[in-house]
């Protein structure tokens, strides 16, 4: 029996940064769902697991951090890695306060970025 790839959910509303993250992620050897927003994640995965969410901060509707902040209170302990576009030190601090594995800065490496995957995926298993 053959494992499966770690599964990253990806919500980021910039449809170009989106489909470029999603096929970067892919050629890492990733099953990645890419969604537009937090309610769109909600609404088209709910009760799927994900080894890994990689949220923007700043989208649409439901931020990134309020996402995270619900997971968190719901139990939820899957690996957050935040992009961001805009660094600012109280989303960041409230970001670390709910256990977000990496904050990253937009444009963010792709070494960098499959990096902290890796790092937040470390340990769990394959599916």
């Amino acid at each position: 029996m053959s494992s499966s790839p770690h599964r990253i959910a990806l919500v980021e509303n910039d449809l170009p940064t989106n489909r470029a993250l999603a096929r970067l992620l892919r050629a890492h050897g990733y099953a990645v769902d890419a969604f537009v927003s937090a309610e769109q994640l909600l609404t088209l995965a709910p009760g799927a697991t994900f080894d890994c969410l990689l949220l923007d901060i700043d989208l649409d509707g439901m931020s990134g951090l309020a996402l995270q902040e619900m997971l968190v209170h719901q139990g939820d302990r899957t690996p957050v890695i935040f992009i961001t576009g805009r660094d600012h030190p109280e989303a960041r601090q409230r970001a670390t306060r709910l256990g977000c594995s990496s904050f990253l800065c937009k444009p963010v490496s792709s070494a960098l970025l499959v990096a902290a995957i890796r790092s937040a995926t470390a340990g769990l298993p394959l599916h």
